[in-house]
């Protein structure tokens, strides 16, 4: 028996990197797991690898309407909603002088404003239950870590951890079994990671050793150890964290 035998996940940003990794671990563990992705068919095609204890659904995180309409779903299906990962997200460089407008708000809309959303409209189905349930949001080891080539990026990531320290306050405040945690992660082999190389403007070989070389450790991560503590928070194992930041950084966050 699986350590989410029973429950419902929904995981936005399943169809590639860290977002599926987290959806393949999860179904395997026992949950029927909803993920999604902008391209719809994105979407089913990785949920029609896992098996038939997964779905996938178009979504537009920086929708709020979306993600009403993704959340009617899965109350219409299953009931009810245990696990939600906040995991879509976007990284593109830019420094405070070179960050335009539009570079600006499109981090905002996605890796803050949709998962403000994300939470928002989850919520009241997550309460209904009254089961114990676990919001875990995706963020970066940027958040504690700034960079000067990423400065948008950053600042929606630290957003996201604030407000979500504000989530678990208010939910264990007014009783409510849902917490709410971040995962900050390091550099890790994704399509994301791989767009970050190319904005280094050097040759890959080269950016890859720059990267590794901000990690202790010595090494980029892989998605499935960012899974592995999704996994973590979104069972009963972690029955007593809510507000908390779990790094899967190879030390970076402590590095000189």
């Amino acid at each position: 028996m699986g350590d989410l035998e029973g429950k419902v996940a929904l995981v936005s940003g399943g169809s590639k990197g860290m977002g599926e990794a987290i959806a393949r671990l999860f179904a395997r563990e026992g949950a029927r797991v909803v993920l999604t992705a902008r391209s719809e068919a994105d979407a089913r095609r990785v949920a029609e690898s896992i098996g038939p204890s997964a779905c996938g659904m178009a979504l537009e995180v920086s929708n709020r309407s979306n993600w009403v309409r993704v959340i009617d779903a899965v109350s219409e299906r299953w009931g009810r909603l245990d696990i939600l990962v906040n995991s879509a997200g976007v990284s593109i460089g830019g420094s405070i002088e070179d960050t335009n407008e539009e570079n600006w708000r499109l981090h905002m809309a996605t890796n803050l404003d949709g998962v403000y959303y994300g939470c928002q409209t989850a919520l009241p189905l997550m309460k209904s239950s009254g089961e114990p349930s676990s919001i875990i949001n995706i963020a970066s080891v940027i958040a504690s870590r700034p960079m000067s080539s990423l400065m948008a990026y950053g600042a929606s990531k630290t957003a996201m951890v604030a407000m979500t320290k504000s989530i678990a306050l208010h939910c264990a405040l007014n009783g409510y079994a849902i917490r709410a945690n971040t995962i900050h992660p390091g550099g890790i082999e994704t399509p994301m990671f791989e767009d970050a190389l190319v904005q280094t403007g050097l040759p890959r070989e080269q950016a890859y050793a720059m990267w590794c070389s901000a990690h202790p450790m010595g090494r980029i991560g892989k998605p499935e150890e960012v899974a592995q503590a999704a996994l973590w928070l979104a069972s009963d194992a972690s029955s007593f964290t809510t507000g908390g930041e779990v790094t899967v950084d190879g030390g970076s966050a402590i590095r000189h």
